[in-house]
């Protein structure tokens, strides 16, 4: 996202402190949805979809070197009501150097940081059902510590990053109470750089026993974009999922993945013994540039047997 329209420079008057920038950044994004399973609810199948984000970054670097910065964000999206104080996210506040940085307050937990969930795989417009991410499986959904663009999600995540040469290492904490368990989130994970390809292994502990076990495999071939990974939810049920991008030309790209669930205890997650429910999801999607913006579109099936799909226009500023 291109940081054009505006950068102030201010000087802050504590010793050892250098220059800071504030930078701020947009995207936007309209068009239409389609989603089969709403017709049983009286509602209609078709929706106008819109959403607005305004991103604010603030960076700098202390004169020995450490670097430090913050992000927060406004969001607007169909059918909110002015000054919704929802829509503005938590902040979150990074301070470090080249080796390691500790990150604060909204921002993504260690079983997030490492493993490129968003790297390949998502489907047109919005994501569809973003059954393409793991760690959904079933009704059980972005339970793990991650960063929110609206008022929700995990607001007191305290994360340390550890990196030397093609080695990384996460370790956060969350006591926000926006995960899997409605309590703390305690994780750890590990990546390593191969040229192409990053692997990522992981393990998050709840203070009530639940352990959440995660590896990915992402890398690219050519103009093609591949990923596997795999996330456990302990007596819940684990998923494994094949997404992959291919570049067709310097304009258009497509996307797909299939998924599948398996689940540890019947109900649990809304899968097995449940009418109407399969364990296998798949989608498919693709994006064409417009030069300063893009047509995207997708659809997929969900574990629910929905089909949902998307048409619309994306740009940023």
């Amino acid at each position: 996202m291109k940081k054009v329209l505006f950068t102030t420079t201010a000087l802050i008057a504590t010793g050892g402190m250098a220059a800071a920038d504030v930078n701020m950044s947009g995207s936007a994004r309209f068009g239409v949805t389609y989603n089969s399973g709403l017709d049983a609810a009286g509602q209609s199948k078709t929706a106008v979809e819109k959403r607005m984000r305004l991103t604010f970054d603030g960076s700098g670097e202390t004169d020995s070197g450490m670097t430090f910065g913050m992000r927060i964000r406004v969001e607007s999206n169909e059918n909110d009501t002015a000054g919704a104080a929802s829509n503005i996210s938590g902040a979150g506040v990074y301070m470090g150097n080249d080796m390691f940085t500790i990150s604060v307050g909204n921002t993504n937990g260690a079983m997030v940081q490492r493993f490129g969930d968003f790297a390949h795989g998502n489907i047109g417009l919005t994501g569809t059902s973003w059954s393409n991410i793991s760690f959904n499986m079933g009704n059980s959904n972005w339970t793990l510590a991650s960063f929110s663009s609206g008022g929700g999600g995990a607001s007191d995540v305290v994360r340390l990053d550890i990196n030397a040469g093609d080695f990384g290492a996460s370790l956060s904490t969350d006591s926000s109470g926006d995960n899997l368990s409605n309590d703390s989130e305690d994780a750890l994970s590990i990546s390593y750089n191969m040229g192409d390809w990053t692997l990522g292994l992981g393990m998050a502990d709840e203070t009530n026993g639940t352990k959440v076990t995660r590896a990915s495999v992402t890398g690219s071939v050519g103009d093609l974009g591949m990923q596997v990974s795999y996330t456990d939810k302990e007596d819940l049920g684990s998923k494994v999922v094949l997404a992959g991008s291919y570049s067709m030309s310097s304009n258009t790209s497509l996307t797909g993945f299939v998924a599948n669930t398996s689940e540890a205890t019947s109900g649990s997650i809304g899968i097995g013994g449940v009418a109407g429910t399969q364990d296998t999801e798949y989608g498919l999607g693709f994006r064409h540039s417009l030069g300063g913006a893009s047509l995207a579109g997708g659809v997929s099936q969900n574990y629910t047997g929905e089909t949902m799909a998307d048409l619309g226009v994306s740009f940023g500023f």
